[in-house]
């Protein structure tokens, strides 16, 4: 009967031990919980920011080791790394490790900005029209790579690289291709290059009047290009029955 008291005793200790355990759980739960949002980040190095600040601690500490923990982005989103993170998809553009250079840390998609010193490859290689925009249906039709006119800063304005055209200007810039004579030009023939150059059409600074069509005084109005001056004498005369193309004077 004693035994029995003593058992009795024993068991009501034990069962008031469990509760106080289960009463203290939740606490220490809460006080470790408490300390994690406590606990400054960046003092280590690294700052949480974006999607990392939802990340739990054991996601990138795993085993509870924190020494050696990656601080680059390569570092944990690779396959080889032992953090569970999210990796480069075999669809991702040719492009070196440096996640962050076009990537935030808030989401990886969509990217607002790409780096092109990160990518590999020719401009082509992504200017598809299915990973980034391309060529459009007006493009004029060529077999050079996008970088010898484009930049990556933006695509306009284009800078035609011309070394290695053989053809003459009209034979790209004819309206359909490439830019052609504007309405207002003065009437001339189809040789461009005898008065621009190509690095820019205009200012013209030298006409070649070989290629100009109509009188003198088509283009030597006042509006177009020096006409006669207030003392000039009064005459109906062509200017180039007196003065010649090469100097007005003598």
């Amino acid at each position: 009967m004693e035994r029995q008291r003593d058992f009795t005793g024993m068991s009501g200790r034990i069962a008031g031990a469990l509760l106080l355990l289960c009463l203290l759980l939740p606490s220490v739960g809460s006080t470790q919980s408490s300390l994690a949002s406590q606990f400054d980040h960046f003092t280590t190095g690294f700052r949480l920011d974006g999607a990392h600040q939802l990340t739990t601690c054991e996601s990138c500490h795993v085993d509870g080791i924190f020494t050696g923990t990656p601080t680059e982005c390569s570092g944990c989103h690779i396959q080889a790394s032992r953090v569970q993170a999210s990796t480069q998809p075999a669809t991702h553009i040719l492009a070196t490790e440096n996640c962050e250079s076009c990537h935030q840390t808030g989401s990886f998609a969509p990217v607002v900005r790409v780096d092109h010193l990160e990518v590999y490859g020719t401009c082509a290689s992504c200017h598809d029209n299915r990973v980034a925009r391309g060529q459009p249906l007006n493009h004029l039709p060529t077999s050079n790579q996008c970088d010898n006119c484009h930049r990556t800063t933006s695509f306009v304005p284009a800078v035609f690289d011309h070394v290695g055209i053989v053809a003459n200007c009209v034979s790209c810039h004819d309206g359909n291709q490439a830019m052609s004579k504007p309405v207002n030009h003065i009437p001339a023939t189809n040789v461009c290059e005898d008065c621009h150059n190509v690095v820019m059409f205009s200012p013209v600074l030298s006409v070649d009047h070989m290629q100009v069509l109509g009188t003198c005084s088509t283009c030597h109005n006042g509006v177009i290009a020096t006409g006669q001056h207030a003392q000039h004498i009064p005459t109906t005369a062509e200017c180039d029955t007196c003065h010649n193309t090469i100097s007005f004077r003598p």
